[in-house]
């Protein structure tokens, strides 16, 4: 290729439904993050492995969640590149088949996917790159094919890369499962004859990472001793420097750290969380020079055309309306649930996860402190609406989802949806009015599902953290407090139903020109501040330029 690029390495990335590589808010990020720079024409190609089963498919079958594996192939949406090579893991060849997403299609940069499920692999080589995050543990996963995993997207991808020549000036990691990239950029000068210094110097000069991750629990630590077999460190250099690069344990987002020469986080709260949460890499001095990047979404790809075009609060509510409607009709198709397209709507729609609290709206199911909501739903006051998916090994987020769904099935106006994917979340935040975002302060690093919310009519109701930290409390509800600790959950539950009670619902079924006239603020602030093409923007100026 003629000019040097931006390989961007991403464990995941979500860039159409028909193509099932991702989880949730990372995969979104980073397909957006795509779309902003071929929009920009920007040198930027993305890397990331072909998960054939993805996630996993989830449906409700005789009254609970069902989680089953489905293997997609998509020839008729990746073009085969005719690269296949071998790489080693843990001493033994895996081969390695590369997919490419060509330039421009769903509006994005052109994009490498690495498949391991291809013959002559063995049944475990195949597995490493079959489900997303080394699947579940149905599937046998374990921490060795994370390893595995992140080992193959790196040193498989970095090959790629140079099969296909195309000659890279910056690597751009983003979250700590590319930690190995720079790894191998080490591997690389050693061989070359470089010192062990001088290797280290040069990878930093052409890495660059994003970390998302606002808790110690959710950055992967793996053994050093696993971590020198399986990558075959040990032909390099010895364990003590192996700790020098990732502490002991191996901790792939302090490797990340150590062996970039810029890092971001992704908003100005979460860089204020990642100072004091990498305080203690390289004394401090590391945790200090990373920045602030705070993540945007692609309006291309969320934002339905009429409330792009929407001018004035009445155009904003006829807008909503209609895809109201069109939210109601698939509800019913799928349920048999009939909602009222006047009745205020909340959704609730993301990853499962515990520190998120799908639950705190019904005060975590505490029976007596729950009757308020219950009464709302009964009086036809409220609707809501509930979709997401728990990982799969999470057990009590999996009986959570079900038990919101039992509930569902007593109380009138409560409706739990499976199978949410990027169609459902765009119908989603669409048809809903308020988009309840709820995390325990101060665990979201970001958040981006209520930026798309805002672009399409919908207003937040919303925790102070992550992004919203940065958004104007006059064009979205705030509640809650940003004090962690103590009894947080009951004191925002007591928020959350003040907030309602006395100012949501009040407005809702007070002055509509009113709230739309909001809504309609929110939608043009969302467009201005909160779009990924000023994220890529940002990127190019602060993280890419030296």
């Amino acid at each position: 290729m003629g000019k040097d690029m931006i390989a961007f390495f991403t464990p995941e990335i979500a860039l159409n439904q028909d193509l099932r590589t991702y989880t949730g808010g990372l995969g979104v990020v980073s397909g957006d993050f795509l779309r902003s720079a071929y929009k920009f024409g920007l040198p930027i190609v993305g890397v990331t492995i072909l998960p054939r089963q993805g996630y996993y498919d989830q449906s409700i079958e005789n009254g609970s969640m069902k989680i089953s594996y489905v293997s997609y192939y998509y020839e008729g949406i990746l073009e085969k590149t005719g690269i296949k090579f071998t790489i080693d893991i843990c001493s033994s060849p895996v081969w390695v088949e590369v997919w490419r997403l060509p330039e421009g299609k769903f509006g994005a940069a052109q994009t490498l996917f690495l498949d391991a499920d291809i013959d002559p692999n063995d049944h475990i080589s195949r597995l490493n790159t079959l489900q997303l995050y080394g699947g579940s543990r149905d599937s046998g996963a374990n921490l060795e094919r994370k390893i595995a995993q992140s080992l193959l997207l790196a040193r498989g991808g970095i090959k790629a890369l140079k099969r296909l020549n195309i000659s890279v000036s910056k690597y751009h990691g983003n979250e700590s499962y590319t930690a190995f990239v720079p790894m191998e950029l080490i591997c690389e000068a050693l061989k070359e004859g470089r010192s062990f210094r001088e290797a280290v110097e040069y990878a930093k000069s052409k890495f660059v990472f994003t970390t998302h991750t606002p808790v110690r629990e959710g950055n992967p630590e793996y053994s050093i001793n696993s971590v020198m077999r399986m990558g075959g460190y040990d032909k390099f250099f010895n364990e003590e420097a192996l700790r020098k690069i990732g502490s002991d344990p191996f901790n792939m987002t302090a490797a990340c750290l150590r062996l970039s020469k810029k890092a971001n986080a992704v908003s100005k709260k979460h860089l204020e969380t990642a100072q004091k949460l990498w305080h203690w890499v390289n004394g401090n001095s590391i945790a200090k020079r990373i920045i602030s990047i705070t993540n945007g979404i692609s309006r291309d790809y969320w934002q339905h055309e009429d409330f792009r075009n929407a001018t004035t609060s009445k155009e904003m509510e006829e807008s909503k309306l209609r895809h109201k409607r069109e939210m109601i009709q698939y509800i019913v198709e799928k349920t048999g649930r009939c909602l009222g397209e006047n009745v205020l709507t909340i959704v609730w729609a993301r990853r499962f996860a515990e520190y998120k609290r799908p639950h705190l709206l019904f005060y975590n199911f505490n029976l007596e402190k729950s009757e308020w909501i219950k009464s709302q739903l009964r009086e036809n006051k409220l609707q809501v609406i509930y979709a997401g998916k728990p990982h799969p090994d999470d057990d009590n987020m999996i009986h959570a989802f079900n038990k919101l769904l039992f509930a569902s099935y007593e109380l009138p106006n409560m409706v739990v949806l499976a199978g949410y994917e990027l169609w459902l979340s765009k119908l989603l935040k669409a048809g809903a009015d308020v988009w309840l975002n709820n995390p325990r302060f101060p665990m979201e690093a970001s958040g981006t599902s209520g930026m798309s919310a805002a672009m399409n009519g919908a207003l937040n109701l919303s925790i102070v953290d992550g992004w919203e930290c940065e958004a104007d409390p006059k064009n979205y509800f705030p509640f809650g407090t940003q004090i962690p600790g103590g009894d947080q959950d009951s004191f925002d539950a007591e928020g959350l139903k003040r907030c309602l009670e006395t100012i949501v619902m009040p407005s809702f079924y007070g002055d509509k020109e009113e709230w739309y006239k909001k809504s309609l603020a929110a939608r043009f602030e969302a467009e201005q501040y909160w779009a990924s093409d000023r994220m890529v923007s940002e990127y190019q100026k602060l993280l890419y330029v030296d």
